[in-house]
């Protein structure tokens, strides 16, 4: 039957519906329990042979003669329902099924009772139509078999997949988790603007939108970091944010452009606190929303190793970037010698910085399982970073890697408001000659480090990628609700 045919048909139940005097849309439903609560107390209340009123979305109908068995399923359970005509009578029994389709939303009352085959049953006394529906439901074993149409009807796929809204369950238990982290080590929650005068804080391209009021363009966010630091500077000494940030970039498995970022600040602390304080975030976390630290294929039972950029970097490219960043034309000795590497496809037309970047892609991060921390990445890729007092050339910063992606970025912050206003210049240039993910100069973010930061450690991290990995999913969109789409 061609989709329209079956949605007139359904309306034409509903007309019957009214003309009985019923309204098939109530504004409430009288139910007494949920259905996990019936089967939880199910021997006493079919002992007692107390009335209950359950309430559901209708799986299955299954008629015989004078008696039908249907499913009903609430967001706690699936329950088995017995209608018999003896028991509700002709007139009303012939009209349920009449006017029923699968998917409709009902309120049935009645007993519970064991049947033959020891299923837990409702026995039906009376029922009420909740929402009479129109379109059909996927079938239960061909359903939505095509991803991205799961995606685009997500509302179908939680409906049709018990799997998907277990999903979404432990991701909201693993961010309640994360909530309480950091609220039992005396983090304050924080909320900071989305629209901002100068986006920054990440190298991204930003999505611009206009105020037409002030008649001036806004970016949205891209990080949450110069916010947090300019709380740092105004006396709060440990703060966390969750919320949205998005990137105008591409889209993957492990990418969106609109995600929601984590990231939280630590005065009088450095990078060391830092990657003890994330392992045991990150433990923690996961302990609890799943179990057990060996989940999605993964072990991150600490400690976790620490390695260092530079010689895993030298290992896997046999280039000394001490050599290359201490000595010498930075950009030529390096680009000559990245030519040996036959790598296609690298932008050689960018900065030192993005050709490093780029190349630590493609040869170094694959083949790093983790968890690890990835430790002392160049000053010229960590423009907010501090500097290691004895190699200058390198950063006090970190990124935990698993499976060959960053799950996480942190550093001690860079305080230095000379040595901040000269990293900005840096990245004026590189945006100046059309790096589009380079950061702009905020100089407000500089006139408050000009009033003074103390020490500070600060760290982001995907949550969405993060509880990717611990699942073991495959893909990123299948951790949000509504992902966009092309």
């Amino acid at each position: 039957m061609a989709l329209e045919e079956i949605r007139d048909n359904r309306i034409k139940k509903l007309e019957k519906i009214k003309e009985a005097g019923q309204n098939p849309y109530p504004a409430k439903s009288n139910r007494t329990h949920k259905i996990s609560e019936a089967i939880l107390g199910f021997e006493k209340l079919a002992n007692d042979k107390l009335e209950v009123i359950l309430t559901g979305r209708i799986r299955l109908i299954r008629a015989h003669g004078g008696s039908a068995f249907l499913q009903i399923e609430d967001e706690s359970g699936k329950f088995q329902i017995f209608a018999k005509r003896d028991e509700l009578g002709e007139e009303k029994y012939k009209f349920l099924f009449d006017i029923l389709d699968i998917g409709d939303f009902l309120e049935v009352n009645g007993t519970l009772f064991l049947t033959q085959k020891g299923e837990k049953t409702l026995l039906l006394k009376s029922y009420k139509i909740l929402a009479k529906t129109f379109l059909p439901l996927p079938e239960k074993w061909h359903g939505l078999q095509d991803t991205e149409e799961r995606f685009r009807k997500r509302y179908l796929d939680l409906i049709m997949n018990e799997d998907a809204r277990e999903i979404f369950r432990k991701r909201g238990l693993f961010l309640d988790t994360i909530r309480e982290f950091f609220k039992k080590n005396n983090f304050l929650e924080v909320e900071t603007p989305i629209l901002e005068d100068v986006p920054g804080g990440a190298d991204a391209e930003p999505f611009i939108t206009r105020h037409n009021v002030l008649d001036k363009n806004f970016y949205l966010r891209i990080s949450l970091e110069l916010h947090l630091k300019r709380l740092i500077v105004g006396g709060y000494e440990n703060v966390f944010e969750i919320g949205k940030v998005f990137r105008n970039e591409g889209m993957d498995t492990e990418h969106l452009q609109e995600f929601t970022m984590l990231e939280f600040y630590s005065a009088y602390k450095d990078y060391n606190y830092l990657m003890d304080f994330v392992e045991r975030l990150y433990t923690e976390s996961i302990k609890k929303t799943f179990g057990t630290l060996e989940t999605g294929g993964l072990n991150f039972t600490p400690p976790w190793p620490k390695i260092d950029y530079f010689d895993i970097f030298r290992e896997k490219t046999e280039i000394d970037l001490n050599e290359i960043l201490v000595n010498g034309d930075v950009k030529t000795t390096f680009i000559e010698k990245i030519k040996k590497l036959n790598l296609e496809t690298l932008d050689l037309d960018t900065g030192t910085g993005r050709i490093i970047d780029q190349v630590y892609k493609r040869l170094v991060r694959p083949d790093i399982k983790g968890p690890a921390f990835l430790i002392h990445h160049p000053v010229l890729i960590s423009p907010l970073a501090k500097r290691k007092e004895d190699e200058p050339q390198k950063t006090e910063r970190f990124q935990v890697l698993i499976n060959g992606s960053e799950i996480g970025n942190g550093f001690s912050e860079l305080n230095d408001p000379l040595d901040q206003r000269a990293r900005f210049y840096e990245q004026t240039r590189l945006r100046e000659a059309g790096d589009k993910e380079a950061q702009m100069i905020d100089e407000d973010f500089l006139m408050a480090l000009e009033y003074g930061m103390p020490p500070t450690a600060g760290f982001g991290v995907g949550i969405d990628r993060l509880f990717m990995v611990a699942a073991g999913i495959s893909s990123i969109r299948e951790t949000i609700f509504f992902p966009m789409m092309k």
